[in-house]
């Protein structure tokens, strides 16, 4: 047993995240910590970790050392590389070591360090930090990059890597694919699936759910349960358990009625032998109303099947890109040609950065080589979400349908997660999550018959993915969408294209896009362009690398800034746990502090887009 939860429970204020947390995890072993988002899995984590301290019951570590993606300084500005290495710095400093015995002639101190270094792997060092550099997105080109230049999501994929490379006895992971294109998510499972660490992991990600996991950690009716097996057994096991609460909780609940039943009918002939069986009944219906309390379960917060009501298009080809040129900036992108048939639904796939992006945005500009049937009637769901003002949902959506009722659009709204005052909460003030079903619920008023939609699965919790998966398999439109959920795409997808180097490979089966994906990350090598440009382009294009540098270091560390703030403001809140008049206060600047955070993050990935185009064309 290398980790224990004993009784463990965690409320900020009067609002319980969870109570009753009795769980453990065998050495070797991996467990994957899932539940709808806000539900309080980075809490957990943050407890586990020693970050935060719970309300009660306690956590007990019998390992040596727990690995996990902190908050990174930059304590040295070493290269990607370098800072890689540095796992194995141990055993490269008993080897220099041994050289230096051997340079001396000192053969016993030589054997002792060079024992040592063999031990902590010295010989394999720089091929395996090479192997998951790689694996988690770093080109060799990239690797002499220097840590104060990498973006949020870069330095995170970085402390990954070394977590990897160091297999602590336990490692703790926080949605790690969400900085990870599909490349990504198949390296970090084969890697996980091979370590020998224990591995407690909050994700969404089916793709992983499905193969990493020895029992799934369910966070939902206000507690923590362990179901053993993978995602799909998991779901089975969960419905078993619902239903033998709910027959427990109906036979209880029989039972007492009888019982009131039995005591009302004693009463009403008001004799002392029937007063003192009453008084013995009502003792017993007392007993059994505390044991159905333990039966009835309170889910968390769940998302019904949206229903997509559409008038098909009549033509057969709804898409037809006819030699699409498209760049990013300066960065010529590729030319591509392809087309989209009328009900199909095509799933867009490739790794970060090789333009899947500007290629949907560029097709919905429409231009003279994109051609949009007669019938088709287009809706592009943006994820990005640039275009966040002071409207409440309500009157952004009244906007559109001038002519419904306020109890139409609170039912509209309602469909997607918004109800009771969600519905006048600011386009400004949505998680990532609230405003990617916003604009799913703003592209679905107008009934499209052909969807386009870059990373719908954004910020998304595994019900909303669910409930949104659903519905799109029963749509009977036409789809484009890009991803890097597998197991959405498998579960959705008719057709799959795969972006690599300014092309686009077609599959008819999920089982072939994989194979495609698979071999081309394992062959994938740095290739340089061998295309000249002038001087002038090239310093215009250096000039636009500095400036983009300069503000992302600004970005960054205004990032750093409000994370501090975030954490102070958690600390605090848990010193005015019983004045709620402060705590709601401290609640909503801890709001506006996340909400610009959010901010940042989009404008940093922004930003690292092109700065990494721009890094490739002056290569």
């Amino acid at each position: 047993m290398i980790l224990t939860l004993s009784n463990l429970g965690m409320s900020f204020g009067e609002s319980p995240l969870f109570s009753r947390v009795t769980l453990s995890l065998e050495k070797g072993e991996k467990a994957v910590l899932t539940g709808p988002n806000g539900c309080g899995k980075t809490t957990l984590l943050r407890i586990i970790t020693g970050e935060l301290e719970p309300t009660e019951g306690e956590v007990i570590f019998r390992g040596k050392n727990v690995g996990y993606i902190k908050q990174f300084r930059v304590e040295e500005d070493r290269t990607v590389y370098a800072e890689g290495l540095s796992v194995f710095s141990k055993a490269l400093n008993a080897y220099e070591k041994a050289v230096k015995s051997a340079e001396n002639l000192d053969l016993n101190s030589y054997e002792s360090y060079l024992q040592k270094a063999e031990l902590l792997d010295v010989y394999v060092a720089e091929k395996k930090v090479k192997k998951m550099l790689k694996g988690v997105g770093f080109s060799e080109e990239e690797f002499a990059r220097k840590i104060s230049t990498l973006s949020a999501g870069e330095i995170t994929r970085l402390q990954l890597a070394k977590l990897l490379i160091n297999e602590p006895e336990l490692l703790i992971l926080d949605e790690p694919g969400n900085y990870l294109d599909v490349f990504g998510i198949i390296f970090l499972k084969n890697a996980l699936m091979s370590v020998k660490s224990s591995v407690l992991m909050a994700t969404h990600d089916r793709t992983l759910m499905e193969s990493i996991p020895d029992e799934i950690w369910d966070m939902d009716f206000g507690t923590i349960k362990s179901y053993k097996g993978k995602y799909r057994d998991f779901l089975v096991q969960k419905d078993v358990y619902i239903k033998e609460n709910k027959n427990k909780e109906k036979s209880l609940s029989k039972e007492i009625k009888h019982l009131h039943n039995v005591v009302e009918r004693y009463r009403r002939w008001g004799r002392e032998k029937a007063v003192k069986q009453a008084r013995s009944k009502e003792k017993i219906i007392q007993k059994l109303s505390q044991e159905k309390e333990k039966y009835e379960l309170t889910p968390n917060k769940k998302f019904d099947k949206l229903k997509l009501d559409v008038k098909k298009a009549t033509e057969d080809i709804v898409l037809k890109v006819e030699n699409l040129k498209i760049h990013a900036g300066s960065k010529y992108i590729g030319t591509f040609r392809f087309e989209v048939k009328n009900g199909e639904k095509v799933a867009l796939l490739g790794k970060n950065g090789v333009g899947k992006t500007t290629l949907l945005k560029s097709i919905i500009r429409k231009p003279a080589n994109v051609i949009f049937g007669p019938n088709t009637k287009l809706a592009y769901i943006d994820t990005v979400g640039d275009k966040r003002d002071e409207r409440t949902l309500i009157s952004a959506i009244w906007e559109m349908v001038r002519s419904w009722p306020d109890y139409e659009v609170r039912k509209y709204l309602g469909r997607f997660g918004f109800k009771g005052e969600d519905v006048f909460k600011t386009l400004s003030s949505l998680s990532g999550g609230e405003f990617v079903r916003f604009e799913i619920s703003k592209a679905l008023l107008k009934n499209p018959n052909f969807i386009i939609m870059d990373e719908p699965t954004n910020h998304l919790d595994i019900y909303m993915i669910e409930a949104l998966e659903d519905s799109l398999k029963n749509y009977e439109g036409t789809l484009l969408f890009s991803t890097h959920d597998l197991e959405f795409a498998d579960h959705i997808a008719t057709r799959f294209l795969v972006m690599t180097n300014g092309n686009i490979q077609s599959f008819q089966s999920y089982d072939e896009a994989v194979a495609f994906i698979q071999e081309a990350f394992i062959s994938k090598t740095s290739e340089k362009g061998t295309n000249t440009t002038d001087y002038e382009k090239r310093k215009s294009m250096k000039n636009r690398l500095k400036s983009l540098e300069n503000k992302l270091q600004k970005l960054e560390r205004r990032f750093e800034e409000l994370d501090k703030e975030s954490r102070k403001m958690s600390d605090e809140m848990a010193l005015y746990a019983s004045d709620h008049v402060k705590l709601a206060e401290m609640m909503s600047v801890k709001e506006e502090i996340e909400m610009e955070m959010e901010k940042v993050i989009r404008e940093i990935d922004e930003l690292e887009e092109e700065k990494k185009i721009l890094e490739e064309e002056v290569k």
